[in-house]
């Protein structure tokens, strides 16, 4: 097969893929938590006036008589306390159009410059690593972005495409949640490290832009 005849290929695979343009919010629990800190701080200095000068003891309903906070969004196990995996919510038709234009900007590649990028020395060729890194530039990201995305990967699963997270079921890679969310590139998501790479660079791109927004983001919060 002609390398136009593949690059018509690559396009004609995704084509089908849906489009869309929406846009994730990130989670509100980052809101209610800081209401809870704030609320917790006033109780505070009152108890501290109170101490100060007993005479002054502000007038505060009984606890059974405060009305109830609502419930904020339960976030995974152990969350705050160590990464927590791809948590955002990105629409299914988000991924694909990110995946089409990936797939669009290969086939120009492949059309005007074939060679492919060389591979860093400390990278194990044949690894999961290697093959993120090459997935990485097919995606359109520039090589300078591949420390982010080594990195937040590294720290998520190590590259592991079968890491499970037993207390949150963050899976893969990419460590998606819920882990299910990687079906919109491939059935084959469970097992194959390429459809969990495509679907966490397109996370990426889609939430964050690059690799190194998703890291900042996930060295503040922990989760990505």
């Amino acid at each position: 097969m002609s390398r136009c005849a593949a690059a018509v290929l690559v396009v004609a695979l995704v084509v089908t893929a849906g489009a869309g343009c929406a846009s994730a919010d990130e989670p509100s629990s980052a809101r209610a938590a800081e209401a809870e800190v704030a609320e917790d701080k006033a109780t505070g200095a009152a108890e501290t006036a109170t101490r100060a000068d007993p005479g002054t003891r502000p007038e505060s309903p009984s606890r059974r008589d405060r009305p109830r906070r609502p419930a904020s969004p339960s976030l995974p196990p152990g969350h705050g306390t160590q990464p927590s995996g791809a948590i955002g919510q990105v629409p299914d038709e988000v991924i694909q159009r990110q995946l089409r234009n990936a797939a669009e900007r290969i086939a120009r590649r492949m059309l005007e410059s074939p060679s492919s990028e060389p591979t860093p020395v400390d990278i194990s060729p044949g690894s999961n690593r290697a093959l993120g890194y090459q997935l990485l530039l097919d995606f359109g990201f520039g090589a300078e972005q591949w420390q982010f995305l080594d990195q937040l990967w590294i720290r998520e699963s190590g590259w592991n495409h079968l890491a499970e997270n037993r207390s949150s079921g963050a899976y893969g890679i990419p460590q998606s949640l819920p882990a299910s969310k990687m079906a919109v590139v491939g059935a084959d998501w469970r097992t194959n490290p390429e459809t969990q790479i495509r679907w966490g660079l397109a996370y990426i791109a889609a939430r964050y832009g690059s690799p190194e927004r998703a890291w900042a983001h996930s060295q503040r919060a922990g989760w990505y």
